[in-house]
């Protein structure tokens, strides 16, 4: 008897991937340390906002995290580009 799945990904409950955990979890540990044993409680905060901002479905599939869409920009901004121009040719019909 063979046990199947779905999707090789590891999901803990309905919407929770285990990538969402390894990011989700030293931004928490992070902004613990941050805002208990320093002065800089408000960088602590804003550093937990963003943080739960790039974890927050973005569609309707709530699969997709914003920290997937920012990593495409900027994978898409910083990709090096090569273009080439070509003088067009004119024919004159004579």
């Amino acid at each position: 008897m063979y046990i199947t799945i779905k999707s090789i990904k590891k999901t803990l409950g309905k919407y929770i991937e285990m990538t969402d955990l390894y990011i989700g979890l030293p931004i928490l540990f992070i902004f613990l340390l941050l805002f208990s044993f320093t002065k800089y409680k408000l960088i602590s905060l804003a550093f937990l906002t963003f943080g739960v901002f790039m974890l927050l479905p973005i569609t309707i599939s709530k699969k997709n995290r914003m920290y997937k869409v920012f990593g495409m920009l900027f994978k898409y901004i910083f990709t090096t580009r090569e273009f080439t121009y070509e003088k067009e040719k004119v024919y004159e019909n004579r």
